[in-house]
């Protein structure tokens, strides 16, 4: 992490606070209300899936054409387009019920709500990540909106049923509009390369993509490429057979949920040691452990027998995340440099959805074959191998952690 240049004005860390707390957390707080939606319409569940999965397919594609057009013109007029584009689809879903129409709809809205996280993240890094305090403050904002989101949504399904819910999903991102709407023009990028965004522009360019992977071969960026697929695929574990493998063992659905908000809450706390714990060690090698122990602390569930040994599993893990999010995203920002912050951004994305979207089905693979409970121990296994063989690389590098070093 690159030593602070200055105080960033409070009237300029809290918008990007704001549009970082709607834009991550937007696809947590939809995951409440659409299945339920789904549900209720009697679609089946491959249908579900197929929908629920349609959201990853846009920014897999299109994240990196994304973040480059942002880097050229600026995050602004991309996030409140992208933006205001999940906040229409949002309230659409309701009055359609036709299942290719609802897939487009989730496509469209899943590029939105990319593009306006990716937003976020070139804000932050453009005027946060040189600070390990504003680094720890922006996850803590990330954190809170997966935290208080999903309720929200939750109680206006029951109490005002489905048009109710999803026009809290647009609100939600239409906070990411207003949020946007408060960072000073001077937050974007330099006055002399702004310009307003030409339909010629929305035509991708295979520079960009060739610009990109020349970035991902950076010793930084690539570290942080790997260590995200890590663990993104460590929390696809936890989305995904976590709450299947309790129910297995008969907990109740609200003792899962707790587990699950007890993670929450401690990642949102630890996230504002990040400062302290960097001045101890080095920011890479913090990154390296507390994503080991994300990775640690969900694979050996299986092994535990009780509520209370769940709960400190739990919690751990959520130390893990809350500590590690941060100096994920400020290495990333120094790594991308300033002129590719929303590409750096945009690439990290790409690697997300491979993870999110390949965990599952390997792990459903393996369990058909090994059983559920060795299933955890397998993945668990082969991402800490990962992870252990970028602790190598680091190590064999000293050069890496001294730029990383505050």
């Amino acid at each position: 992490m690159t030593k602070a240049t200055g105080a960033t004005p409070l009237k300029t860390q809290i918008p990007i606070y704001a549009i970082g707390l709607f834009s991550n957390s937007l696809a947590d707080v939809a995951s409440v209300v659409l299945p339920l939606w789904l549900s209720n319409e009697g679609i089946t569940a491959a249908a579900i899936g197929l929908v629920l999965g349609a959201r990853h397919i846009l920014p897999f594609l299109f994240a990196i054409h994304g973040g480059a057009l942002m880097d050229r013109v600026g995050a602004r007029q991309l996030t409140i387009v992208s933006s205001l584009m999940s906040a229409l689809m949002l309230i659409l879903f309701p009055a359609i019920g036709w299942i290719p129409a609802i897939i487009v709809l989730q496509m469209l809205n899943g590029y939105g709500s990319s593009m306006s996280w990716i937003g976020a993240q070139a804000y932050f890094g453009r005027m946060l990540a040189h600070s390990p305090t504003y680094a720890g403050r922006f996850a803590f904002a990330l954190r809170m909106g997966s935290f208080i989101g999903p309720p929200l949504a939750g109680l206006a399904w029951d109490i005002f049923g489905a048009w109710g819910a999803f026009t809290v999903l647009s609100l939600w991102a239409t906070g990411i509009t207003m949020a946007t709407l408060f960072i000073p023009a001077s937050a974007d990028m330099p006055a002399a390369q702004r310009r307003t965004l030409a339909w010629s522009d929305m035509v991708p360019r295979a520079s960009d993509y060739r610009d990109a992977l020349t970035l991902a071969r950076e010793p930084a960026m690539k570290i942080v490429l790997i260590i995200t697929i890590m663990r993104i695929a460590a929390s696809s574990i936890q989305d995904s057979f976590y709450p299947v493998w309790l129910a297995f063992i008969g907990l109740p659905a609200t003792q899962i949920g707790i587990l699950i908000t007890v993670s929450s809450a401690v990642a949102a706390a630890s996230s504002l040691w990040v400062a302290p714990v960097t001045r101890i060690m080095n920011p890479l090698w913090v990154l390296i452990w507390t994503s080991m122990g994300s990775i640690i602390f969900v694979s050996i569930t299986p092994s535990l027998d009780s509520l209370s040994h769940l709960m400190v599993a739990a919690a751990l893990r959520g130390l893990c995340m809350g500590l590690s999010q941060p100096l994920m995203l400020s290495i990333l920002a120094d790594a991308a440099g300033p002129g590719f912050l929303a590409r750096g951004a945009a690439l990290r994305t790409t690697a997300n959805r491979v993870a999110a979207s390949v965990t599952p089905i390997s792990m459903g693979a393996v369990a058909s074959v090994a059983g559920l409970a060795a299933s955890f121990h397998i993945i668990g296994a082969v991402l800490l191998g990962g992870v252990g063989l970028v602790a190598l690389y680091v190590k064999r590098h000293a050069g890496i952690t001294d730029k990383t070093r505050d």
